[in-house]
């Protein structure tokens, strides 16, 4: 069944230059979606996913920011409203991955940053995103790609894990708040998913058998699946869905940490 509602749907995407980001864009091209893609430093990547999107006959622009900066965030949604005279959804995925143990961060600077791109910037830009739609008087659609940090994490995890968890909450906010103005808001939660700066340490045979044995479905999932998943929510077919996290993990968080038994 082909979902319905995405043809010249109006989306912008952030984090589209590499990974799960362009994954999302190559399915919601396919799918007609007239897209505009963000990016930060990957001039190379953004420019791959633009030849790749208009090789499937979509419309895109590309646009840069720097989440850092929390101050350019508003002209930069500015900026992506006026390529099509407008949006229709927004998808928030670029993000960055800490890596750091508190004691290493004692004053929090990386713990910031991590808030900053994850968290404050998503914030920003969806509540732009609402007021644009209810000033035009129409309806929207938010998916937030958050992890499965945010509903169980480990060591080294504590700002990327805290940043994910602030996400989802937040969604479940702004879903209640908006949801009368026919805005839904999602969450889309992948687990390991490869993508460019993670396949060669996670295609090891090694690695691999060390993350999947704990997956039921005994895989890793990919970045055209996580765009997939984004398409249903921004389909007509979750009209009635927000306020809700999407899990695709194959199982492993399901599963829990318990010891193997035969």
């Amino acid at each position: 069944m082909k979902l319905s509602g995405l043809e010249n749907k109006r989306v912008l995407i952030t984090g589209a230059s590499s990974g799960i980001g362009a994954g999302m864009a190559k399915v919601l091209a396919e799918a007609g979606c007239r897209l505009v893609l963000h990016y930060n430093q990957n001039q190379s990547g953004i420019e791959q996913t633009l030849q790749a999107v208009t090789e499937l006959d979509a419309e895109a622009e590309v646009l840069q920011c720097d989440f850092r900066q929390l101050t350019q965030v508003q002209p930069f949604f500015q900026k992506a409203w006026a390529c099509f005279e407008g949006l229709d959804a927004l998808v928030n995925n670029a993000g960055i991955v800490t890596k750091s143990l508190a004691l290493k961060d004692p004053a929090g600077e990386q713990f910031n940053q991590t808030l900053a791109v994850n968290l404050q910037a998503p914030y920003l830009l969806s509540t732009a995103f609402a007021q644009a739609c209810i000033a035009a008087q129409q309806g929207g659609v938010i998916v937030n790609n958050s992890s499965i940090h945010a509903q169980a994490t480990c060591e080294w995890f504590s700002a990327y894990a805290a940043s994910k968890a602030g996400l989802d909450a937040m969604t479940k906010a702004q879903a209640v708040e908006w949801g009368p103005y026919g805005i839904r808001v999602n969450v889309l939660a992948p687990g390991v998913v490869p993508v460019e700066r993670t396949q060669a340490i996670l295609n090891q045979p090694a690695m691999e058998k060390k993350w999947t044995q704990n997956m039921p479905l005994g895989r890793y999932g990919t970045p055209e699946e996580m765009g997939y998943a984004t398409a249903y929510l921004l389909s007509d077919e979750a009209s009635w869905m927000t306020g809700s996290v999407l899990t695709l993990d194959g199982g492993l968080i399901a599963r829990g940490n318990y010891p193997r038994r035969g």
